[in-house]
């Protein structure tokens, strides 16, 4: 047999799918762990050294360890790892006493962990065999995970070290957010003060850049790109009493206005439940307020997007069945301490800027 022929025998053949067929399929849009912040995925929070990444983080897994807010984000209450790589216990329960009276029992801690050379996603993979509901996990820092670098292929090996945390993300289908540092020289770009290659960048979902004018400041803008969110800079203010970041304002990238949402609650106001195809639903809508205007297709895509919000804040909960005629969607308006609410994709908030309530579910 010639080579050319034994090399197309060993080649595999590209699976591929048509147009009408993939958009014919069933895919439900990104889960979220902080509504229209933080999807299920890999994820970096980069800032100078002594910033308030940690207090930040830390923060976050207190707050989605009990279903608190971030800030104007509602969150899909879950538990959390956050391994504290640079602390021992004693500073951890000092960071942990400061934000809170109450610890979390879904949130969980570790000093110690293996390097991704080593045996570090076996033990997170351990870790989440223990604890199925655990959503986010943080690693406090990435360069304690880092393995051997080779500086002659800097790309090559940032982009296999970042992508082997992301798979574990992708598998488990939950965060996982890395900290980590920048690089000293600024740039009117925020996101190439990352500090490594482009290898890291490539490979993660989402960045987070926690920026200061000057390191006395207790201001700071927080910068926000990924696959699955919009960008957006919010303007936040350490909060040195309650060791905290408090959102100020949108500097940029506040989200539009829901007029949907209130429709649909009057609807179920008075119906209570719903069950037909996303057509049917839209003209209902329309007979509430004509100003509705989206399609069948959008209006499927808009529930699911905001999914958590209509759960948390009005306790609206949804379904999807497909029967060999139509999709249809369901929907059902619960009381307050009703519980059985469909967890699907989450959607991002309305804004509140200007509210005087406190931005954080946090106390002392």
């Amino acid at each position: 047999m010639k080579r050319s022929e034994q090399l197309m025998k060993e080649i595999k053949t590209l699976s591929v799918i048509d147009g009408k067929s993939l958009l014919g399929l069933d895919v439900e849009p990104p889960k979220f762990i902080i509504a229209g912040l933080m999807p299920v995925g890999l994820h970096i929070l980069s800032g100078s050294a002594k910033i308030g990444k940690s207090w930040l983080s830390l923060w976050l897994c207190q707050q989605v360890s009990t279903g608190g807010k971030v800030w104007e984000f509602e969150t899909r209450k879950c538990g959390t790892l956050y391994l504290a790589l640079e602390d021992t216990i004693d500073r951890l329960h000092f960071r942990l006493s400061h934000i809170t009276d109450d610890g979390s029992e879904q949130s969980y801690f570790a000093t110690e962990a293996d390097n991704l050379s080593g045996s570090l996603i076996p033990q997170l993979e351990t870790f989440m065999a223990a604890y199925p509901d655990t959503g986010l996990v943080v690693v406090d820092t990435l360069q304690r995970v880092r393995g051997a670098v080779n500086d002659k292929n800097a790309y090559a090996n940032d982009y296999d070290e970042i992508g082997r945390i992301k798979s574990f993300a992708d598998r488990f289908k939950i965060a996982v957010l890395l900290i980590h540092h920048v690089r000293k020289m600024p740039d009117s770009d925020p996101f190439n003060m990352v500090s490594g290659s482009v290898g890291i960048i490539g490979a993660v979902d989402s960045m987070y850049v926690l920026e200061k004018d000057k390191r006395t400041a207790n201001k700071a803008t927080l910068h926000v790109t990924g696959r699955d969110i919009e960008d957006m800079q919010l303007l936040l203010e350490f909060d040195r009493d309650m060791t905290v970041w408090r959102f100020v304002s949108y500097l940029s990238g506040e989200p539009t206005a829901d007029t949907l949402t209130p429709v649909l609650v009057k609807f179920l106001s008075s119906k209570k439940t719903f069950s037909g195809t996303a057509t049917e639903l839209l003209d209902s809508l329309k007979g509430i307020d004509s100003s509705v205007s989206c399609s069948p297709n959008s209006l499927t895509r808009l529930l699911k997007e905001r999914a958590l919000i209509l759960e948390k804040q009005h306790h609206i909960c949804m379904g999807f069945t497909r029967t060999k005629s139509a999709r249809l969607v369901s929907l059902s308006m619960g009381d307050d301490d009703d519980k059985n609410i469909y967890r699907g994709a989450e959607g991002i908030p309305s804004s509140t800027a200007g509210d005087d309530t406190p931005k954080t579910g946090v106390h002392r």
